[in-house]
């Protein structure tokens, strides 16, 4: 995998600033960069959008090293193509964020935060006084407001879920595990769970809710692993000469918690539920 590169010249602003920003706009922006292209070339292209709007998307990839803009600020280049180059820009989004360092890394850690909890959903109000007592050691205020920023674009990705009426669902969507489980066994030739998992934190979402003993995983991320093994999309296994176990805890579908050692995926299923929320809207914004 090639070196992750770091963008020169970033914007300063917080990215939890920018309040404008929206997923589906930055795909597209991203997308279309199939080489360099003028920022003016691009605002031209969404017409349809605020230029301001453009231009934050434009700066929002660029603080996020998906972009750089030469030293006029005219043109722009997409940068680290060659890491992960068949992931969804979902999940480049969120490999991408993981890689910030402070202070820009607060998107992240809002997150973690959240799992800390030991919740699988969570309001906006019971949030906030978790995130401003853990994570002070910024030059912004936490409010509502920033907190709805990063619950609504990760909603978008399909991180987290938002619902009228238990605020927002920690768990990610179908086929956000899929593809990076998926990712993993192509990568590194090898289905063990723990492996796979520990990729996962490392590279784009906290999984586990304990790494001490037996690892176990997050009940907001269990749920959807075991969602996916009720509907024979993933199985798993418990072998004795494995060295590491994952504990899945209680869910729905399984009455106690359980230790597996090894993964297998089988087909993607054509199915709404296995589209990323971006895929679901483009395709009713297409009939």
């Amino acid at each position: 995998m090639a070196d992750y590169r770091y963008a020169v010249n970033k914007p300063d602003r917080a990215l939890i600033n920018h309040n404008t920003v929206r997923a589906a706009e930055l795909k597209s922006i991203y997308e279309s960069l199939v080489s360099d292209r003028t920022v003016q070339n691009i605002v031209s292209d969404f017409a349809g959008e605020k230029e301001t709007n453009v231009r934050d998307c434009i700066d929002f990839l660029h603080a996020v090293d998906l972009l750089e803009r030469d030293g006029d600020d005219r043109v722009v280049s997409p940068i680290n193509r060659d890491i992960f180059p068949t992931l969804s820009f979902e999940a480049r989004l969120l490999y991408h964020l993981r890689q910030q360092t402070h202070p820009q890394d607060h998107l992240t850690q809002v997150q973690n935060v959240a799992l800390e909890t030991a919740e699988r959903s969570l309001t906006i109000d019971v949030l906030l006084p978790q995130v401003k007592g853990n994570l002070d050691q910024y030059d912004f205020s936490w409010n509502e407001t920033k907190l709805r920023m990063w619950r609504d674009l990760s909603a978008q990705l399909g991180f987290v879920s938002k619902t009228e009426t238990r605020g927002v669902i920690l768990s990610p969507c179908r086929r956000l595990l899929y593809d990076l489980l998926d990712l993993y066994e192509r990568r590194e030739d090898t289905t063990d769970l723990y492996s796979a998992l520990s990729w996962i934190e490392a590279n784009f979402f906290d999984v586990f809710e304990t790494t001490t003993g037996s690892p176990r995983v997050h009940p907001a991320i269990s749920d959807v692993l075991q969602n996916m093994e009720s509907e024979d999309i993933l199985e798993f296994r418990g072998m004795s000469d494995a060295k590491d176990e994952v504990t899945l805890p209680e869910s729905v579908h399984t009455q106690r918690s359980r230790s597996v050692n090894v993964y297998d995926l089988n087909e993607l299923p054509d199915s709404p539920a296995y589209q990323y929320p971006l895929a679901q809207f483009e395709q009713v914004i297409s009939q």
